[in-house]
């Protein structure tokens, strides 16, 4: 497994940069969706039974997706549960791919294996619900764009706030250290309504490394951020108490199939849980 010490002379990838010039979502969804394994089925099933347990019998859900990239499938589980979900994402060219997915576009991507395993593994629904659940999605999602380093990083219209908002492996692409790193998930956590939950799936490891993946030719590094690091942020930068954060290690030991271009390189993740304060009377 291959952490790299922030001294290395490995390039940063950041939203204005790389990812906005360089990344490449077909090639993404062909080396990391072209097959269902562990490494996709842990976060959709932590987001299954996250709305399962929390929202039993509501519909009326407000969602945000940040850094949703070009992959529409993560809100599976949202879908029975909201009114409304919000796919925000900085480089166009994920919206664009994702754009394609809403809109039914015949030569848009393919996710139904995703939600498949959703609605039929894990709610145990037949295969006629999985076209409807991808239809309610649809039906539910707005597109927009967003920018962490923006004093309001999301387009006007959607500051929220939300019941929940999900972030994955998008702050700690973005993030060159742990200080702007704090900064942008005190940034999200501001969007919630008193009483919201942010969800995040973060690369874990030791504080000042990094991991590195590629998609296609081209390496993006990855901040790593420590257990201890993310509940000092989620405290002391967003006014979270502790208990109400919960953390749940994944190792990459413990997933049956990781993709290839990141067996290498990904030590542990992080599934994190922080509900923010209910409003006092």
């Amino acid at each position: 497994l291959q952490q790299q010490q922030m001294s290395s002379p490995a390039k940063v990838s950041s939203p204005q940069s790389d990812c906005n010039s360089e990344f490449d979502p077909w090639t993404y969804i062909e080396e990391y969706y072209g097959s269902l394994t562990s490494w996709h089925r842990s976060p959709l099933k932590h987001l299954h039974e996250f709305f399962t347990s929390h929202f039993n019998g509501r519909t009326d859900l407000t969602f945000l997706n940040f850094g949703s990239g070009p992959v529409v499938a993560f809100e599976a589980s949202v879908a029975p549960f909201a009114q409304q979900i919000v796919l925000s994402e900085y480089a166009e060219q994920n919206r664009t791919v994702a754009k394609l997915w809403l809109d039914r576009a015949t030569n848009g991507p393919d996710f139904t294996a995703l939600y498949k395993y959703v609605v039929q593994e894990l709610e145990g629904k037949g295969p006629e619900e999985v076209a409807k659940r991808q239809d309610d999605v649809r039906a539910l999602a707005t597109l927009c764009r967003c920018d962490i380093f923006q004093e309001t990083p999301i387009e006007k219209g959607q500051e929220g706030p939300y019941d929940v908002i999900y972030t994955a492996s998008t702050l700690e692409m973005a993030c060159t250290n742990p200080e702007e790193y704090g900064t942008a998930v005190s940034k999200l956590s501001t969007m919630l309504k008193p009483g919201g939950w942010l969800l995040m799936n973060v690369s874990m490891g030791e504080a000042g490394t990094v991991n590195v993946c590629h998609v296609g030719q081209t390496r993006f590094v990855e901040l790593n951020i420590s257990v201890e690091e993310m509940y000092a942020i989620l405290q002391q930068r967003c006014g979270f108490e502790r208990e109400s954060i919960t953390v749940i290690p994944q190792t990459a030991d413990k997933m049956d199939a990781i993709p290839i271009l990141l067996q290498e390189h990904i030590d542990e993740m992080m599934y994190v849980i922080a509900q923010r304060k209910q409003a006092t009377a």
